[in-house]
Order: C-alpha cells, then sequence, then structure tokens
C-alpha cells in the first residue's frame, strides 16, 4: 500500500496549511480528521484523481506543518481551508470530511455555502453519546485493532508527529463541537457514511444525524472501521462521484442503505 503524500504542492498557494492537488475536473475537496494527516487518503484521493481535480488540505499542526501555537479550533481551520479554496479558485466542490475533518466540512458548508456543491460526512465526529475525552480514547483503542495494519503504520507517525499533549488539547475543542446540531443548518444535499465496525461513529449514530439533517442520506459500510477513506477507498469514491454528478433533492428524508 502507498505510504507516501498524495499529489504535488501549488507553487503559488500562500496560506498557513500546505495543500496537496492533482487531477483535473470537477473540484473535490478532502479533509482529513485530528492527528492524521494527507498521507491517509492517498488511495482515494488516486482513485478520484482520474476525472477530478483532486484537493487535499493538509490542516495547521498536522502532517508536515508545525502547530504555530494560535488556538485549535475548527473555525480556524474552516477558515484557512476556505482562504485556500478561494485561492485556487475552487468551485462547485464536493466537499468530504473524515473524522474531526467532517466538523470542518461543515463549518466551510454553514459558512461559505456558495463554495459548496455537496458535502459528504464520512465517520464523523463527534457522537454526541460519547462525547468525553476518555470515551473518545477508549472507542479509539477500540477501533485499532480493526483497522488495516497500513492505516495503522500511517497513524502512528501521524500521531507522533502531532504528540499526545497537542491531540488532547484539539480533541477538547473537537468534543465542544454539536456536529448533530450544526450539520442541520447545512443547506446544500448531505451524505453521511459509517462503517459497521467503527466504534467511534457508528451507524446508530448515522442515523441521528440523518434525522436532523434535511435533505440528508446515510450510507453503510459493512465491515468498515473507523479508517474505512483508506481500506474501502472504492466504495467511497463511488459515492463522491455519485454526490457530484447529480446529488440528491434538499428536503429528501434520510433513507439508510447499505454497501459492501
Amino acid at each position: 500500500m502507498r505510504h507516501e503524500y498524495f499529489g504535488v504542492l501549488p507553487e503559488s498557494l500562500k496560506t498557513r496549511l500546505s495543500v496537496r492537488m492533482a487531477g483535473q475536473g470537477p473540484d473535490v475537496v478532502l479533509i482529513h480528521g485530528l492527528g492524521a494527516s494527507s498521507r491517509y487518503f492517498t488511495p482515494l484521493a488516486n482513485l478520484l484523481a482520474a476525472d477530478h481535480r483532486v484537493i487535499v488540505p493538509e490542516l495547521p499542526g498536522h502532517g508536515k506543518n508545525m502547530d504555530d501555537g494560535r488556538p485549535v479550533t475548527v473555525a480556524r481551520f474552516a477558515h484557512e481551508v476556505a482562504l485556500a479554496l478561494r485561492q485556487l479558485k475552487a468551485e462547485n466542490v464536493v466537499l468530504v470530511g473524515h473524522s474531526m475533518g467532517a466538523q470542518v466540512a461543515i463549518e466551510i458548508a454553514r459558512s461559505w455555502p456558495g463554495l459548496v456543491k455537496h458535502l459528504v460526512v464520512a465517520a464523523p465526529a463527534v457522537n454526541d453519546r460519547e462525547d468525553t475525552l476518555f470515551r473518545q480514547t477508549r472507542r479509539l483503542l477500540e477501533d485499532f485493532p480493526n483497522e488495516l495494519n497500513s492505516v495503522k503504520a500511517i497513524l502512528a507517525v501521524d500521531y507522533l508527529r502531532c504528540g499526545i499533549p497537542w491531540w488532547a488539547k484539539s480533541c477538547r475543542e473537537m468534543l465542544d463541537y454539536p456536529t448533530i446540531d450544526l450539520l442541520g443548518t447545512v443547506r446544500c444535499p448531505v451524505d453521511v457514511v459509517c462503517g459497521t465496525r467503527d466504534p467511534l461513529s457508528p451507524p446508530e449514530f448515522g442515523l441521528r444525524l440523518t434525522a436532523k439533517a434535511p435533505g440528508s442520506q446515510l450510507t453503510i459500510l459493512r465491515q468498515a472501521a473507523h479508517g474505512f477513506n483508506f481500506s474501502h477507498a472504492p466504495e467511497l469514491a463511488g459515492i463522491i462521484r455519485r454526490a457530484g454528478a447529480a446529488g440528491h433533492a434538499a428536503g429528501v428524508p434520510a433513507v439508510p442503505a447499505e454497501a459492501a
């Protein structure tokens, strides 16, 4: 499996985060989760780059970006990504957020609605019934054995780069973000994707999210742990392509579905 960073860095981009991109076509933006990096999007990004311009931001304090000491908040991350997308002249974006990246994606869709055509939240954080640092840590440890060894290797390096104190500080900010309430304020079509082997973002949380978000729908990936953006990249790429091609009409009730 690939462990390299996806794509290339645009030379003209001037932001406080790095952005990797490749391909040509409609814009797809992939936002990683807490403590991760763009590396764990490599299989998915390579699939999508065949017929899309794929943009993968690497958030401040993650991957090779040094933390600059400023407050770590979902709103700050969303602002930084939106600034980069404006510089890249992105439009009609299919915006994909994984884990904490789902919160960043929700915030972008709420604050810059003209930028986003369709929102995909994959393994979204945080389950409001598990919203403590202790429970999130426990669920993360429960999930780890379910992940592919390739994902474990990538995340082990990424978490070590961030450091436990930085991760804990950022996790507290993530826990304060009311995902289930704010997703309902997003006006574009929304896809929620959950895995059956994901203790952090289980299907029952996906059902409650779609119940609160008009015009959303849920897809459940069988045998998928939290890192299904890597392990189930072809299935997730199919969901993203369908979202970009048509999307479902706003106001349609959420309908749970399953994917192999």
